[in-house]
């Protein structure tokens, strides 16, 4: 279970921790300090800028041809964000889901840092896959399960790497509106609505307002997902 889960301390944001490799990049970054929903373009100015997030919670959104908007990826803090990663779909931006802190790098500064350092280069392509991992769950996530599946390992997700433990239950400030996670899990938001009635009948889920929420039964949350396990493996961060 992921450091931030066993926090007690709340109000903080998860930040990633500066090991040697973060050091050696934040002497060549611009920090960026966003606030709830400002967008980022990954285009402009810079066609490969990359952006490695500090604290917070991102999303990637875009806009397919003759769809609304999709929020398509998360990126919590340590994950390395760059254009040339993702599918080329038009008008991508990178959204802050809270306040959040990136530090921007030219993307031909990133790679030369990283040619100069064998164990930087090791680290960075070790965070790197285990995103691309991530990202290769979610589509399995969203094409295997069905949706209360689906709703149960996000919620286990963000159990995981925003949640702080209490005496009632994992507490979480979900940074996420109704319409981020029917996007996010491919559910017509009526379904999702349905979904959390269910939750909340269940005792698996307590909305507390205000964005709070609060899953009561952790143990119970996991055996409702059939993937909990792999979740918990990669959900771990491992920012070394």
């Amino acid at each position: 279970m992921s450091e931030t889960v066993n926090r007690d301390r709340a109000g903080e944001l998860p930040v990633a921790r500066l090991t040697g490799t973060d050091a050696a990049l934040r002497e060549h970054a611009t920090p960026v300090r966003v606030r709830r929903r400002q967008r980022l373009a990954l285009d402009q100015p810079t066609p490969d800028t990359v952006y490695i997030v500090r604290s917070g919670l991102l999303g990637i959104e875009a806009a397919i041809a003759g769809k609304p908007r999709q929020l398509l990826e998360l990126f919590y803090p340590g994950d390395i964000i760059r254009r040339s990663n993702m599918p080329p779909l038009p008008h991508a931006t990178l959204t802050a889901l809270n306040v959040s802190e990136v530090w921007r790098l030219p993307a031909r500064g990133f790679e030369a840092l990283l040619t100069a350092n064998a164990d930087q280069n090791a680290s960075m392509q070790r965070r790197l896959g285990e995103q691309h991992a991530r990202a290769s769950l979610h589509a399995s996530i969203i094409g295997a399960l069905s949706g209360d599946e689906r709703f149960a390992s996000l919620l286990i997700e963000l159990g995981l790497r925003i949640g702080l433990r209490g005496a009632a239950g994992i507490g979480i400030d979900n940074p996420l509106s109704r319409t981020d996670i029917a996007d996010y899990l491919a559910l017509n938001p009526d379904t999702l609505s349905r979904i959390t009635s269910r939750f909340r009948a269940r005792g698996l889920l307590i909305h507390l307002g205000s964005g709070q929420i609060l899953l009561p039964n952790w143990e119970e949350l996991c055996a409702a997902s059939p993937i909990a396990t792999t979740l918990q493996a990669l959900h771990t961060p491992t920012l070394g």
